[in-house]
């Protein structure tokens, strides 16, 4: 009977130390943004607004907040020699972090960081010894506001991170406690300002970027909170990043664009007239753009001369024709102006084209030239027509 018996207690024994274990939570906030095209080139915060901005409108005007689900219970002691037994807060330093595509994977870096702190702080006594009530005693943040209430005693505060790159320790200290005074501060909530710098949107891709960073809390971690915390909600903090970027993109042909006649400048008149052959045959065909983010563009052709689409007469007899583009100054082709460039066949040959701001309604155009030998030799037959199709491909999905 002794062997099973030693054999249950030991199970028991070892049930009851998996339910008694610490439990380490993760906690998690989700920071979006998104850019729909606009002239200004920035992305547009749509994350809802933190905590704070019940009481600081005018911070939330200018700021973007988020409410972080950190919630802990500090013990305080006025006239500690140690300032993390005072009501204390380190937040963490400038990160950086990639976004990857969900389709493509490709990936473009932020950096992100804390500009100010907010917290939500209440305590079992009264205001005059509230251990946040007075002022800011460390010079890594600065004071900008206080909300208050007497019963329960309950304080809002609003602190500045003087240095976000590397912010130093901020601690509070209340002049009107008596020293060694110890309080328990419950705090309720924390919510937070932050600076999020992106690659510009209109040079990246439409569509949904993700990433993320972690952060511990705890002593010596990323957010520490100081000596003699207990009920801290978690002991890790995730901030996902999601930014949706959807490109305004339209190229406006005017109507009968979608025939394009050639001829010699000046036109026929000269030459039915006994003068020279012409020169050259050509057609610009003007547009209207709207694009704020990287696109690609290629022709097809209908009969294919060499790198160029030809057109043809009833004889067979064919000539090739250039097709170029020319594009507003807010886009350009490895790292230059776009002046007449030649487009190449196919999509595997397409070539692709950057904003550099974004473009609004800007004037750009076609261009289809024959050029002087190949006039001489359609002048080796008279009253022929020549046609072809050419169709050029604006693609924005890279």
């Amino acid at each position: 009977m002794k062997v099973p018996m030693k054999g249950l207690a030991g199970s028991w024994l070892g049930a009851a130390l998996w339910l008694v274990a610490p439990f380490a939570m993760a906690l998690d906030v989700t920071i979006t943004a998104q850019y729909l095209g606009g002239g200004t080139g920035r992305f547009d915060n749509t994350t809802p607004p933190g905590g704070l901005c019940r009481y600081w409108i005018s911070t939330c005007r200018t700021r973007t907040t988020v409410t972080l689900p950190i919630t802990y219970d500090k013990k305080t002691t006025k006239g500690a020699v140690d300032p993390r037994d005072h009501f204390y807060v380190s937040l963490p330093a400038r990160r950086e972090v990639d976004v990857y595509h969900d389709i493509t994977g490709e990936s473009r870096r932020l950096t992100f960081e804390w500009t100010a702190l907010s917290q939500v702080v209440q305590t079992s006594g009264y205001l005059g010894t509230h251990p946040i009530y007075s002022a800011v005693l460390s010079e890594g943040c600065r004071a900008r506001g206080y909300n208050s209430q007497e019963r329960p005693a309950k304080v809002s505060y609003l602190w500045d991170v003087a240095q976000p790159p590397a912010p130093s320790p901020c601690w509070s200290y209340n002049r009107t406690a008596p020293e060694g005074q110890v309080e328990v501060a419950s705090v309720l909530e924390t919510s937070v300002a932050y600076e999020m710098t992106t690659t510009p949107p209109f040079r990246m891709p439409s569509g949904t970027y993700r990433g993320s960073l972690i952060y511990s809390i705890g002593p010596g971690g990323d957010f520490d909170l100081g000596n003699d915390v207990t009920a801290l909600s978690g002991s890790s903090l995730t901030v996902n990043f999601v930014l949706d970027v959807q490109h305004a993109f339209l190229f406006e042909f005017p109507p009968g664009s979608e025939r394009a006649v050639l001829d010699p400048p000046g036109g026929w008149q000269a030459w039915l007239s006994g003068g020279k052959p012409p020169q050259r045959l050509n057609r610009d065909l003007p547009f209207r753009a709207w694009s704020t983010g990287p696109f690609k563009v290629y022709k097809l052709c209908q009969y294919d001369v060499g790198p160029e689409c030809g057109i043809r007469n009833e004889h067979n007899d064919q000539v090739p024709v250039l097709v170029a583009l020319t594009l507003p100054g807010g886009i350009q082709h490895a790292g230059g102006q776009v002046e007449r460039l030649a487009l190449p066949s196919g999509a595997q040959a397409a070539l692709q084209f950057d904003a550099v701001t974004p473009t609004l309604n800007r004037r750009g155009q076609l261009h289809f030239d024959v050029d002087r030998s190949q006039v001489q030799n359609m002048l080796k037959h008279p009253g022929s027509t020549y046609t072809g199709q050419v169709t050029v491909v604006f693609d924005a999905e890279l």
